[in-house]
């Protein structure tokens, strides 16, 4: 019998180079096994220099007026502290979320992370690359790639589909 899983899986977008850099964050919470909330945000970054544009669309003029992660967290935290916290490539996402807590200095939370792309990897070991992007179409997931919520849905998704059993889980903070 496989356990319903229960975890926020999120997603970043970032303007530049710079992990603290965040300009877009999307969620997707599950409870047992399904979707019930889905969130986006536009981030204003701590700088207007952005690189990314032709990856994710989203520009300065585009997020000048959004609130900063420091203003978001608030908001955003309850998602995150205590929590299973999910990514696609979470390496990228976490390290996202530790540098905009250091820039704003907020403490760490305690959470724990799964890793999708090495769930993927590990169930299904044939597929070209284990890409969000080929994932998601692999497994007939709707996906408008490098948007925030839709990755973390797809992200989400992926996880639904796949036995418990196959999901690491690593404690970060605190």
């Amino acid at each position: 019998m496989s356990v319903k899983p229960t975890f926020t899986a999120i997603d970043f977008e970032t303007a530049n180079f710079q992990k603290n850099s965040a300009c877009q964050l999307g969620l997707a919470v599950v409870r047992a096994g399904r979707i019930v909330e889905r969130k986006s945000w536009l981030i204003k970054p701590p700088t207007s220099y952005f690189t990314f544009t032709y990856i994710h669309g989203i520009t300065y003029e585009k997020v000048k007026s959004e609130p900063t992660f420091g203003v978001l967290w608030p908001e955003i935290q309850p998602y995150i502290e205590n929590q299973i916290i999910a990514a696609h490539n979470a390496s990228f996402d976490t390290g996202v979320l530790l540098a905009a807590l250091k820039t704003y200095q907020f403490a760490i939370p305690e959470f724990q992370v799964i890793d999708s792309l090495q769930v993927a990897r590990k169930v299904w070991p044939k597929l070209n690359n284990h890409k969000l992007s080929t994932v998601a179409d692999y497994l007939k997931i709707d996906l408008n790639h490098h948007e925030a919520e839709s990755d973390a849905v797809a992200c989400a998704e992926i996880l639904c589909r796949v036995g418990w059993d196959h999901v690491a889980i690593k404690t970060v903070g605190m």
